[in-house]
């Protein structure tokens, strides 16, 4: 059982509660080395106007990772638009049309030819260079991923217009890699496996996480950290959501470090 020690403070409501939550500062983010990988490859699309493949299970860090280099791209030259959770390629391209500024036909043919036109019109007058970001692409259907090779497929191919960065479950290069795909296929330069933390680096990300909020790096006891990564699998949302809970509970019960014994039981309970 967790034992409680009567000198420091137990785990405070505040740091609890932002510990291990989603909206982590540019600084406080966990680098590692499929992270920095990740970071130059997605810089490297962008440079060349390329397309990009990332995938990776659920939780593992895609979204989080494009994010921390779209965040860096200098306002004046570039524009980062977000496209997600979309299955219906008629909706995906009106989001985008409407983040261009585009009034959308309510026809699917005649909304990429609006925004396949915009894209080359922008190109030539020097605009603002675009990085469109679809995550969840795994839910795509076919026409829309067959939109995206398009967009990218004009001005007889001498200069893309746009940089597209497709973010999807590992099952998203498996469907990429059939005949009906392998235009598209042939135009994704740049592919990335994102997989979880090692258990090093997942006892390094929960200390820097608790760091943020001025957490005692002894917060997790040793065999809870391990405990964290055989749970967890090195998955980061994963990570969050078990400590989020332990650090919720401790602090109901003024615990002050928290043991491997105490997370199996928070583990038997779910």
């Amino acid at each position: 059982m967790t034992k409680l020690k009567d000198a420091p403070p137990p785990v405070a409501a505040d740091a609890a509660e932002d510990a291990f939550g989603k909206n982590v500062a540019g600084e406080h983010l966990f680098k590692h080395d499929q992270l920095e990988e990740l970071r130059a490859l997605i810089g490297s699309a962008i440079h060349k106007k390329a397309m990009a493949l990332v995938t990776g299970p659920p939780g593992v860090g895609k979204t989080t990772a494009v994010r921390s280099v779209t965040d860096e791209l200098p306002g004046h030259k570039y524009l980062p638009i977000y496209l997600g959770q979309d299955q219906n390629s008629v909706n995906v391209m009106r989001r985008f049309a409407h983040s261009l500024g585009i009034q959308p036909n309510h026809l699917r043919t005649r909304v990429l030819l609006q925004v396949s036109q915009w894209l080359m019109d922008n190109l030539s007058a020097g605009g603002k260079e675009i990085v469109l970001i679809v995550d969840e692409a795994h839910w795509l259907d076919d026409a829309s991923l067959q939109d995206f090779r398009l967009m990218t497929n004009t001005n007889y191919d001498r200069e893309s217009p746009l940089t597209v960065i497709l973010l999807g479950q590992p099952n998203l290069r498996l469907k990429l890699k059939s005949f009906d795909f392998e235009a598209l296929s042939q135009r994704i330069p740049y592919r990335y496996c994102l997989e979880g933390l090692d258990e090093d680096e997942t006892a390094n990300y929960v200390l820097l996480r608790l760091s943020t909020v001025g957490l005692p790096a002894d917060t997790f006891s040793p065999e809870a950290l391990h405990y964290i990564f055989q749970a967890c699998q090195g998955v980061p949302r994963r990570i969050n959501n078990l400590c989020s809970l332990a650090l919720l509970k401790a602090k109901s019960k003024k615990l002050r470090v928290i043991d491997a014994d105490f997370l199996k039981q928070l583990a038997d309970l779910d």
